[in-house]
């Protein structure tokens, strides 16, 4: 998804006028389409610029053959490259304390797509670290809890013994909830 990241697509996502507000407020763009299956939603947070990355599913990831219907979810920062986009260090926050705003920032770009595309019936991420697994816990409760338009539920969670470099998948289903 990287390479998708060019001059052109950040002036797409993040047009040069700034939002007004604090460094702390989170700013979501809208759901833009970039190619066939790959739709982006920019954020703008703490003076930092990430894109959310919304795919079709890699067959070697599906398991079996992809339905249109689902979208694996990734996110990389603007200003990374080849060799930095997968260092913890390069992601690091101004402040630990802002893992918080920036999981209501992953939270709030989910549910852009989600709302942009209701087809959407599964979304699957992959956390390459323990400590991004945090982070896809802390998202993952907050996004099963969202009351709208769009209920998920949590599928595939990786193993807990998991060694240490492998990777965790996880996967989201579109449910109907149960109302008495």
């Amino acid at each position: 998804m990287y390479d998708y990241i060019c001059p052109g697509l950040v002036t797409r996502v993040f047009p040069p006028q700034q939002p007004q507000g604090s460094r702390s407020e989170i700013h979501v763009t809208e759901t833009l389409r970039v190619d066939d299956g790959l739709e982006v939603v920019g954020i703008d947070f703490a003076d930092l610029r990430y894109v959310m990355f919304f795919a079709d599913v890699p067959e070697d990831m599906a398991g079996k053959p992809p339905s249109q219907g689902s979208r694996f979810v990734t996110v990389v920062r603007v200003e990374a490259d080849h060799g930095t986009m997968f260092l913890p260090d390069f992601w690091r926050l101004p402040c630990p304390h802002m893992v918080w705003q920036f999981s209501e920032a992953l939270l709030r770009a989910m549910r852009h797509h989600v709302d942009a595309h209701p087809s959407v019936q599964q979304y699957v991420c992959v956390s390459q670290t323990r400590k991004m697994d945090f982070l896809c816990e802390r998202v993952i409760r907050q996004f099963t809890r969202l009351h709208g338009s769009a209920q998920f539920r949590c599928m595939t969670r990786p193993e807990a013994g998991r060694t240490v470099g492998k990777e965790g998948l996880y996967g989201f289903a579109r449910h109907e909830s149960c109302s008495a």
